[in-house]
Parts: structure tokens; C-alpha cells; sequence
């Protein structure tokens, strides 16, 4: 009873500006710096985590992006094994099947670290890059803090709610969207132009756009990489569950969600490919996502592709 007394009470000492940091414990918070923030647990200092922003422009040539759709069960990954991968939420257990590592990891939906806290150590435990929103940072705090030290750990955040500031409105946003030309929005939807879009600037912040692969393919961008491979990407389109089924795995809110925030969002990866000359391919046949937004191929073209860039 205490400790939710105590969550309403700091709800409404954030006020609305601040909602979007109430999924985070009260006794969680960050102090921001220019490269990395001190993460603080009941006021004391127990991590020093760098921004994503760190790593920009720090890759190149091809990466694979791994998500978690029923198309990804029929994969093996040990075909992409020498290119540059990154695991979206769970599908690390994929890549556990098969005894090899990510290069990155990125979760940022706070339900992970609340019904699928293996996945969180496994990705950390992996080596590879983990991207984690504020909300995860705050649910290893809970859990197990001596995961910061045992992983190499970055903060990525949405471009209109970053921890320790207050949300923009939707017109000031507008105008700081049109002086980067990095940021591309739909600008008949102002009324998503704070969710709903694409960035490579990391510094700025990605769009959420309502799934993983949204943050990952401006994700993979942003560091460099010219060639993107989606893997496991149905947004519903082969099935409502993911590649694997436990207690956890509830029903996807890709049906819901993908118009328009997922589509549009995509809309707008293709319009920053052709502006700046990167390329995304989805591996889903039946993706829900159609081949005129994001071209569809086969894993053969992509490996074919993939292989024409030096590594």
C-alpha cells in the first residue's frame, strides 16, 4: 500500500508533462551529462551509462535487424552469422538456439523487462551493444544492478520524451523537426509528429511509431549502416503470436497499431532512403507491411546483396 501511495504521490508531483517518465520507480532517476548519465538509486550513484548518440556513424556496409515474428521461427541464423546483427526484444532466444552473439540488442517496451526479464539478461550477457530506454534502465535497478557493470549498455530515447525533461507540445516540435535534416515526419498528420516519423540523428532521439522495428531500422541508420535485412517482421501478417509461445507471449498490438503509425512511419524510412541513399529490405513474405513501402525480398537476395559490400 506504501509503495503505491508513494507512485500516485510522485505521478502527480511529475505532472503531465512528465508522464511519460511514470512507468519508472520512484526511487529511479538520471542525471543527465553531455555523453552519458549517472543512473541513481535512492539518490546514490550506481552506473555512469552512455547515450546512444555515441556510437553514431560508428559502423558501416550491411546489418541484419532480428525480429520476433512467427516467420522468424522458420530461419536459421547461422546463415547471417558473419554479418552484423541486431536482436529486437526476445528474439535473442533465436540467437541462443544457435550458440551465437548479436552485435547489437535493443528493447525499449517496459513489458520486456516485466514478463521477460531472461530476455534482458541474455541480451546484456551477450556482449553485444544493448540499446535500453530509461524505463529499462529503471527496471534493472529493481532487479539486478550488477548488470550494468556486466554488458555494455547505451540510452536510446524517443525524440519527444527524454527522462528529466518535459514533452514538447506538438507545434514546438514542427518547427525543431523542420531545422533537422535528419528528421523526416508526415506533415499532413501533425497530430503524430511527435510518435510517428524517422531520425538518424541520435542525439535528437528516434520515433517510437508503436514497435521495436521502427527504432531499429532509424536505429542501424544512425550508426551507419547503408544495407538493412528485416528479419521477423510480420506486423501480424503471418499470425498474432511470435516465433516463440510461453505464458508471457500475449497477442501483439500490430493490428491495432500499424495504421497509421506503423505504416507511416515506414512511409517515411523510404523517404529518407531515397533522400540519402541507404537501403531496407524485408525478409517477411506476408509481412502485414506492403513491398511498395519497404521492398520484399528472399534470404538468398539478401545474402547476395550483403555479400557485394566489403566486411
Amino acid at each position: 500500500m506504501f509503495e503505491k501511495l508513494r507512485t500516485i504521490y510522485r505521478r502527480l508531483k511529475l505532472g503531465k508533462e512528465f508522464k511519460h517518465q511514470y512507468n519508472c520507480h520512484p526511487s529511479f532517476n538520471l542525471e543527465r551529462g553531455s555523453t552519458s548519465c549517472i543512473v541513481q538509486w535512492n539518490n546514490q550513484p550506481i552506473a555512469t551509462i552512455p547515450y546512444a548518440g555515441q556510437l553514431q556513424n560508428s559502423f558501416k556496409d550491411s546489418c541484419f535487424i532480428i525480429a520476433s515474428g512467427p516467420s522468424l521461427a522458420e530461419v536459421d541464423l547461422k546463415m547471417i552469422d558473419k554479418f552484423d546483427t541486431v536482436s529486437l526484444n526476445c528474439a535473442i532466444k533465436k540467437f541462443k538456439e544457435v550458440s551465437i552473439n548479436p552485435t547489437h540488442c535493443i528493447i525499449v517496451d517496459h513489458r520486456i523487462f516485466d514478463t521477460q526479464w531472461a530476455c534482458v539478461e541474455a541480451s546484456i550477457l551477450s556482449g553485444a551493444n544493448c540499446f535500453f530506454s530509461y524505463d529499462g534502465l529503471s527496471r534493472i535497478c529493481e532487479r539486478d544492478p550488477t548488470l550494468f557493470n556486466r554488458g555494455k549498455i547505451y540510452l536510446i530515447e524517443s525524440i519527444s520524451r527524454k527522462f528529466g525533461m518535459p514533452r514538447p507540445g506538438k507545434i514546438e516540435c514542427i518547427e525543431i523537426f523542420k531545422k533537422d535534416s535528419k528528421v523526416y515526419i508526415d506533415e499532413t498528420l501533425p497530430e503524430l509528429c511527435r510518435s510517428v516519423g524517422f531520425s538518424s540523428n541520435l542525439n535528437r532521439g528516434l520515433f517510437s511509431g508503436k514497435t521495436v522495428a521502427t527504432w531499429a531500422t532509424q536505429l542501424t541508420v544512425a550508426l551507419g549502416y547503408q544495407q538493412m535485412f528485416i528479419i521477423g517482421m510480420d506486423l501480424g501478417g503471418t499470425g498474432k503470436k511470435h516465433f516463440y509461445a510461453d505464458n508471457h507471449n500475449k497477442t501483439p498490438d500490430f493490428m491495432r497499431d500499424y495504421e497509421p503509425h506503423i505504416r507511416v512511419c515506414f512511409e517515411q524510412v523510404k523517404r529518407a532512403s531515397l533522400a540519402e541513399g541507404f537501403k531496407v529490405y524485408n525478409l517477411s513474405k506476408d509481412s502485414t507491411l506492403p513491398h511498395a513501402i519497404i521492398s520484399k525480398i528472399t534470404m538468398e537476395e539478401a545474402l547476395a546483396l550483403a555479400s557485394k559490400a566489403p566486411q
